[in-house]
């Protein structure tokens, strides 16, 4: 199998290595340090319990070198999908992004037809520097056929990493579900600049995290969506339906949990982005949400106020860079 990653930052690295592992021909499309770094050393992926492995794969910064895949994973930001995908001239028989949004399969499907399916990534990597990623913190992936996909085509994903990627029927609500938990993390980490473990371990911010969480589960529900709980301690169906007080005591011992294993390097991307004075997702992962509470009339206050001041936060970003 032939894989092509477009945006390998830091989690196209992560999946990189992975398929690489398992006997693919694995071809990362990365800013120019990352790409040359990879292809003068191997890529350098680290896991936060310190083991460290090396992988020789290739990498350019150019789309249209990448050539004709089997595979092409798409873990881009948001606002630079279009024109990797513009760029990138390859063919393929599957595709799948591991983008935050609910709305994230759409450019695949327009670019790739039949091939592209709906991917949700629970994984979290950093990029520590050019060659060297983080997996920082333990996580699924799920793949599901859309409308017009090929029949199979999630399958046959799953089937060339199993161990790390599972096909769901049902990825409608895992997409949303994931979404759903994304607005409530990366709107407290990245209004307070805080290290995901303290989210749960800080009172405050966990009833912040859990409101901004129930507020968005509105949304879903009122898409005719239903929330489900996926494998793992984030159970955001639970969470949203739980009396309030029960719902902030799991949360806390999910905390705990995360300070005993050691997971507390853990930067959601919003965060890095942040740091690095990087543009946020703000359209894909908050505009979706508030937009359709507005429209709907649905009380979210949280959200929506969260969502003005992601996007001022945004801005400022973009007005500093110029």
């Amino acid at each position: 199998m032939r894989v092509v990653v477009l945006g390998a930052g830091a989690l196209g690295s992560v999946y990189g290595s992975w398929f690489a592992d398992a006997g693919a021909e694995v071809v990362l499309v990365a800013r120019r340090p990352h790409a040359e770094a990879v292809r003068e050393r191997g890529l350098e992926v680290r896991s936060y319990d310190a083991a460290t492995t090396i992988h020789h794969v290739d990498a350019t910064d150019d789309p249209a070198a990448a050539g004709d895949a089997d595979l092409v994973l798409v873990a881009a930001k948001s606002f630079d999908v279009p024109a990797l995908l513009a760029a990138y001239t390859g063919r393929c028989s599957m595709a799948f992004s591991v983008q935050n949004g609910v709305d994230q399969a759409l450019p695949l499907v327009e670019r790739f037809g039949p091939a592209a399916v709906e991917g949700v990534s629970m994984v979290g990597g950093t990029l520590v520097g050019p060659g060297v990623a983080e997996y920082s913190f333990t996580g699924a992936t799920y793949v599901g056929d859309v409308a017009g996909t090929t029949p199979g085509t999630a399958a046959r994903i799953a089937a060339a990493l199993p161990e790390r990627i599972t096909e769901r029927s049902d990825i409608t609500s895992v997409q949303w579900t994931k979404a759903t938990l994304a607005v409530a993390a990366m709107g407290v980490v990245a209004l307070t600049r805080s290290i995901y473990h303290r989210m749960f371990v800080t009172p405050a911010l966990r009833e912040v995290f859990l409101d901004l969480m129930c507020e968005a589960a509105l949304v879903a529900r009122s898409e005719g969506v239903p929330l489900i709980d996926l494998p793992g301690p984030m159970r955001v169906r639970t969470f949203t339906t739980l009396p309030r007080e029960e719902a902030l005591e799991v949360l806390r011992e999910f905390g705990e949990h995360l300070v005993a294993t050691g997971q507390t390097g853990v930067r959601v991307s919003a965060l890095q982005s942040i740091e690095r004075g990087r543009p946020l997702e703000v359209d894909a992962v908050f505009a979706p949400f508030a937009r359709r509470a507005a429209e709907r009339g649905l009380e979210a206050p949280l959200l929506a106020g969260v969502t003005r001041m992601m996007f001022g936060i945004d801005a400022a970003i973009r007005e500093d860079a110029k």
